[in-house]
């Protein structure tokens, strides 16, 4: 069980490893949060172990001796938690009740389900070797193994399910029990009970280790992201204890002793184990304050000599140009009569470019007037042939309907109407043959022939090219004993003059 856990997490951590945060940084302090599985290895003799979660939380210091290796040191507080759960027998043999001293008994006790979390808090001291991979001016990998001292400081055992009960065996009088009894010690006790760690764990060792990487907030300052483990490769119990997990006392069996899985004969050995995220905060600086000042004065230094080597070559530049002056004067008019050739070359390219801007814009009016030709033809044609454009309404009032491919037809002729004022055309208003007559003709009938002018007039025809007229119920196109037949009867027709 050890090796298996040993080689799936390798230990856990002082979170040193938020290191110095940019290259030059030779020393960093912290402090450091981490979280997840925090818990001890054992095997108890009865029982099942389950792993718990804890936390840790401490101080770290840290020293770069060069940009790749570096020393740890820490001092931080763990808080680990496992647990244990029993369902099995425990015999006390050669009991006398205090009421019946000549009569000695047995006493067994009966666990069921009864479930035992130990609480262990301790301080651990640890040491690492650092490693750092530097990836930019603000972000670096870094790593660390070493090995921790671990101090126990606090040991609880707390009943958190189940229950345990006490039952008399007298052989005396035969193998007869005596079960709930508690005037004579007897009884079944719920998971109430808690007791201290009274074997105080020994002071051990674990080999630890951890990887992420660090973030610069600036200059400074920096945060740390990263992976822990850690295994305790020394006994936290330092061996095995004689006494049972729950001690009856031999005089008085109403006096119970809740030792615990580790102040009993349950087990002998126990191991830490931590593994889970951890965040560290830090500050880093150099060696010394002058490291900083001296970064300054060698990039002032390399600015003065940019500005020199520029002086210089501006001086050497007028000097070659004073003793060569006729040379200089042909490169001036070389000069000049390149920029006159550019200037020429870009005038030609922007003569061109309005060209094709100007062939552009005519090829677009063109498009349009074979556009505009097209509507037009088409509303020749449409009067040629006769043909009239009708427009649906719905049963009552008049709200125009329009059917698949009306609108369509409406916009194109509003479109040509609105860009040839000698066009005029009539709108003729129908109705079904619901209602009264005289209604239909002189009201409903010209209300649906306004209603489509209006619509019209609202697309760009001038009210002058329309003329609107009802003809009421008097010229049906379908049956109106229909319901077909009335709704292809309520329309509005459009007929070019």
């Amino acid at each position: 069980m050890k090796t298996k856990y040993f080689l799936t997490i390798v230990a856990a951590s002082i979170a040193l490893t938020a290191v110095a945060q940019q290259s030059e940084h030779d020393n960093y302090i912290g402090v450091n949060f981490g979280g997840g599985l925090n818990s001890a290895l054992y095997k108890p003799a009865n029982g099942t172990q389950g792993l718990g979660f804890g936390f840790d939380a401490g101080l770290h210091y840290g020293r770069f001796f060069n940009k790749t290796v570096g020393l740890g040191v820490g001092a931080q507080f763990s808080w680990a938690n496992a647990y244990a759960t029993y369902n099995w027998n425990e015999v006390t043999t050669g009991l006398t009740h205090p009421s019946n001293p000549n009569t000695p008994y047995n006493l067994t006790t009966g666990f069921n389900n009864f479930v035992e979390r130990q609480n262990i808090g301790y301080l651990s001291i640890p040491v690492e070797v650092l490693f750092r991979k530097k990836l930019n001016d603000r972000a670096a990998f870094i790593g660390g193994v070493g090995l921790a001292l671990d101090l126990p400081l606090y040991g609880k055992y707390l009943a958190k399910g189940g229950s345990y009960s006490t039952t008399g065996v007298f052989p005396a009088i035969g193998n007869y029990a005596i079960e709930n009894m508690p005037e004579h010690g007897f009884s079944t006790y719920t998971t109430t009970q808690d007791a201290k760690w009274n074997n105080r764990a020994k002071v051990g060792g674990s080999v630890i280790a951890d990887l992420g990487f660090r973030v610069a907030m600036n200059d400074h300052w920096g945060m740390y992201f990263g992976l822990y483990a850690g295994y305790g490769f020394t006994n936290l119990l330092g061996g095995a204890k004689t006494e049972e997990m729950i001690m009856i006392n031999a005089t008085d069996p109403s006096k119970i002793d809740y030792r615990g899985t580790f102040d009993s004969n349950e087990t002998g050995k126990a191991n830490l184990i931590r593994a889970g995220v951890k965040i560290a905060i830090d500050f880093g600086w150099g060696d010394n304050k002058s490291k900083v000042e001296s970064k300054k004065s060698k990039a002032e230094a390399e600015r003065l000599a940019r500005e020199m080597a520029v002086s210089d070559s501006i001086a050497a530049a007028e000097t070659q140009a004073k003793a060569d002056s006729i040379a200089a004067a042909e490169a001036e008019n070389a000069r000049i009569a390149a920029i006159k050739a550019e200037q020429e070359r870009v005038a030609r390219e922007r003569a061109a470019a309005e060209n094709a801007r100007i062939a552009a814009e005519q090829a677009a009016q063109e498009a349009e007037a074979a556009r505009i030709a097209t509507e037009k033809a088409r509303i020749a044609a449409l009067k040629n042939q006769g043909e009239s454009v009708t427009v649906h309404f719905d049963i009552a009032g008049a709200d125009m309907h329009f059917r698949e491919g009306e609108q369509a037809v409406v916009d194109e002729i509003c479109h040509v109407m609105a860009a040839d004022p000698s066009m005029k055309i009539v709108i003729t208003g129908h109705t079904d043959n619901t209602g009264d007559a005289e209604q239909n003709l002189n009201y409903f009938g010209m209300k649906r022939a306004e209603s489509l002018r209006d619509y019209m007039v609202k697309n760009g025809v001038p009210a002058g090219q329309i003329r609107c007229e009802s003809k009421g119920q008097t010229e049906p196109v379908a049956d109106n004993a229909t319901r077909e037949g009335r709704a292809l009867n309520r329309r509005a027709n459009i007929r070019f003059e």
